[in-house]
């Protein structure tokens, strides 16, 4: 995209970062962005007094996918499950976050899924996963699809346009074009 996305225009108003935490405080989650620390994501945030509550940590080095980035929330936040809202996705709604917060049972991920794709950003982990997270990411596992064949997965199926996610300057394009009224 040519510079960070999570800054980029959402097609209803704001940012697309503002939107996903706007979305997430409004379903009553906790809500933690992490990013890096040169990437401003807390002064963004700041410019909008409903963001106020959001959580801004800054991801230590090394940066190494959202994997690990997982396993650093679970470290900071131990005995928490974790909803993760990538803010590429310009299509979350409160009844997809309130369906993928629901409880999970024990050892449990909730993913969403459209039949054909899965998104592991747009998705719950349960606490207890921490240790097998741990454990993947000693053994030099760095994604979420060498991760997730191993756990009990439940899968939340939801409509196509909910895992649209913004990779080029055409799928941004694409997005205004398709607002609604």
């Amino acid at each position: 995209m040519g510079r960070d996305k999570a800054l980029l225009p959402h097609p209803h108003g704001g940012s697309l970062l503002q939107h996903t935490c706007t979305l997430a405080l409004a379903a009553g989650l906790e809500t933690i962005c992490l990013s890096r620390p040169d990437q401003g994501h807390r002064q963004h945030l700041a410019t909008a007094p409903a963001l106020q509550q959001v959580t801004v940590l800054e991801e230590p080095p090394p940066w190494e996918g959202p994997l690990l980035a997982l396993a650093k929330l679970m470290i900071t936040y131990p005995g928490c499950p974790m909803l993760l809202l990538a803010c590429d996705l310009p299509n979350l709604s409160p009844p997809l976050l309130n369906a993928l917060a629901a409880p999970l049972p024990p050892c449990h991920a909730r993913l969403a899924t459209d039949g054909a794709q899965q998104q592991p950003l747009l998705a719950s982990y349960g606490a207890d996963l921490a240790a097998t997270l741990h454990q993947a990411v000693a053994a030099g596992v760095r994604s979420f699809r060498q991760w997730l064949p191993g756990l009990q997965v439940e899968w939340l199926r939801v409509p196509s346009t909910a895992l649209v996610n913004l990779n080029h300057p055409q799928d941004l394009a694409a997005t205004h074009d398709n607002k609604d009224p």
